[in-house]
């Protein structure tokens, strides 16, 4: 009887079965690696993916959100005496102070007496060098009489006593549209570098200012010749002469 009907397996028999038979299923798929359950991502998922990690980054640091790559620009310059260009459309002087000096101050007052030197060379020409002709060891002026540049008086405001100043000048506070001297070409671009060495504060020290600039030989021979116009015609009625 035992040998026309086969021996039914045990409930023991069937759990090994099972097990076997799932590790066999298993097996391959771990050696694929698990990457074969995960569904293939399309081009649009993942830039899907990498904005949202990049959100996810900005949310954890939203500072790093707001920082922007600026790009320098090296023709450009805050500082209008550097960034200066002898153009047409250059109309306004610029300053740089080398040293501020001390002391009295132009524009503390109106027509102030003034003795400054000074040394002027053309802004970005094909003449280089500086002009012998504006090699000045002394200059001196009252402000607001127009007995300087424009453009020079302009920049020299604010200095002190001792100061040493560069000044560029645009043709419309300079020379303008023509020769100067035969010196200064039509529409040139100078910078002057002055330095102030005196401001008159009396009317006394002006007069002495005025002396020394006429030169003290000059002033006295001067003088002789109006005394001697003066006091000719009294002496000759005197029988003098």
């Amino acid at each position: 009887l035992h040998s026309q009907f086969p021996t039914l397996p045990t409930k023991r028999t069937i759990q090994h079965l099972n097990i076997m038979v799932g590790s066999t299923l298993i097996l391959p798929l771990l050696l694929s690696g698990v990457s074969a359950f995960a569904p293939l991502l399309s081009a649009s998922s993942s830039i899907q993916r990498h904005e949202s990690v990049a959100t996810k980054l900005n949310q954890m640091f939203p500072e790093s959100s707001a920082l922007e790559v600026v790009e320098e620009d090296e023709s450009a310059s805050g500082d209008p005496f550097d960034s200066y260009r002898a153009s047409e459309s250059q109309t306004v002087i610029a300053t740089k102070d080398i040293s501020t000096g001390s002391g009295y101050t132009i524009g503390e007052s109106d027509n102030q007496m003034l003795e400054i030197k000074f040394q002027a060379k053309f802004v970005e020409s094909k003449f280089t060098g500086k002009i012998k002709e504006f090699d000045v060891p002394s200059m001196v002026f009252k402000t607001g009489q127009e007995r300087c540049l424009p453009g020079l008086e302009e920049g020299i405001q604010g200095m002190k006593v001792g100061g040493v100043r560069k000044v560029k000048v645009p043709p419309n506070r300079g020379y303008g549209e023509n020769w100067y001297r035969g010196v200064v070409p039509p529409n040139s671009h100078l910078e002057f570098e002055v330095t102030l060495l005196k401001v008159a504060q009396s009317p006394v020290e002006e007069l002495v200012m005025k002396v020394e600039d006429f030169g003290t030989g000059r002033a006295i021979g001067a003088t002789a010749c109006f005394a001697y116009l003066v006091l000719s015609p009294l002496l000759e009625k005197q029988g003098i002469f």
